[in-house]
């Protein structure tokens, strides 16, 4: 027996049963109240248990089509729903009260079609799977992640559901590079349980061009080289020659360097960096104007030479 019709046999066992008991239930019924012949009270009990299951029938072959089946699944829910209250009214006690042949005869009319749309829906699935139009399960963490990281595993979810990742560990590692991306240079580290093979533990900080306080010069091929300074915080006078002397290329160009880059290249706080910066902001209007000045006096140099 293959596996689809071993399930559609399984699946089937529990349908043909619960409306064998429905159809006994309302053949009772009926011979005691319908002075029919016994052929007609047969024919009224499968025609009243036999209508939603008409509908679920079709309701299943819809889906499996992949084609609307809601309105015949809700109408195959409403007219079950119909018949087992019609069911539960024959053996009820007085009043409506609930009895064991009531309740258990009118599940079994109602239930019917609930059944078959639990087997439809898991055929359509796999079909849907197998196609490709459906995705697999989410990623499963399992709760011991979720216990003891619970913000690194919401973020680990994040990413998995969004890139389709169901493997554990591939999205670990995932993450885990997605946050070095993000990081800044000098902060990126990977944790050493989910770092891949080949990857070191803390990436390779970038080497200062010189550090704070020390004075700098050219070098030979290359843009600067530190000079150790003597200890102890530099004047104000050393650090406005440092700063000219780093950014001796940018003073050159006309551009004078922001406060913030001062502030983050040479190590020095905010009101350091706004009297360095208003320094070569002068230094280079005083230097503009000599070279104006220069420029002026050769010209009139040669005018009066003619």
């Amino acid at each position: 027996m293959t596996a689809p019709g071993g399930r559609a046999l399984a699946a089937a066992v529990p349908v043909v049963l619960v409306n064998a008991v429905a159809f006994a239930g309302q053949l009772a019924f009926l011979r005691e109240h319908l002075p029919w012949p016994l052929l007609g009270q047969v024919m009224m009990a499968v025609a009243l248990e036999s209508v939603a299951i008409y509908l679920a029938f079709h309701a299943h072959a819809a889906q499996l089509a992949n084609d609307s089946a809601l309105r015949l699944r809700l109408a195959s829910y409403g007219f079950a729903a119909v018949i087992g209250a019609m069911n539960y009214s024959h053996y009820a006690a007085v009043h409506g009260r609930p009895t064991f042949p009531a309740v258990a005869v009118g599940l079994m009319s109602a239930s019917s079609p609930w059944l078959w749309a639990i087997h439809s829906r898991r055929v359509s699935r796999d079909m849907l799977l197998a196609s490709g139009q459906i995705e697999p399960h989410a990623l499963r963490l399992g709760p011991t992640r979720w216990l003891w990281h619970p913000l690194r595993s919401s973020r680990v979810m994040w990413l998995a559901t969004w890139e389709g990742i169901t493997d554990p560990r591939d999205a670990v590692t995932r993450w885990e590079a997605a946050r070095q991306e993000d990081a800044p240079t000098s902060a990126r580290e990977v944790h050493p349980e989910c770092a891949p093979v080949g990857v070191p533990r803390t990436a390779p900080r970038p080497a200062l061009e010189r550090a704070p306080g020390e004075r700098t010069r050219r070098a030979r091929g290359g843009r600067t080289r530190a000079q150790k300074r003597p200890r102890g915080a530099p004047t104000i006078e050393a650090a406005i020659e440092d700063a000219r002397e780093g950014f001796k290329e940018e003073i050159g160009r006309g551009a004078v360097p922001s406060q913030r880059t001062i502030k983050m290249t040479m190590g020095v706080g905010q009101d350091r960096a706004r009297q360095i910066h208003e320094a070569l902001v002068n230094g280079s209007h005083d230097d503009l104007a000599a070279e104006l000045a220069t420029l002026q006096a050769g010209a009139g140099w040669s005018g009066g030479k003619d």
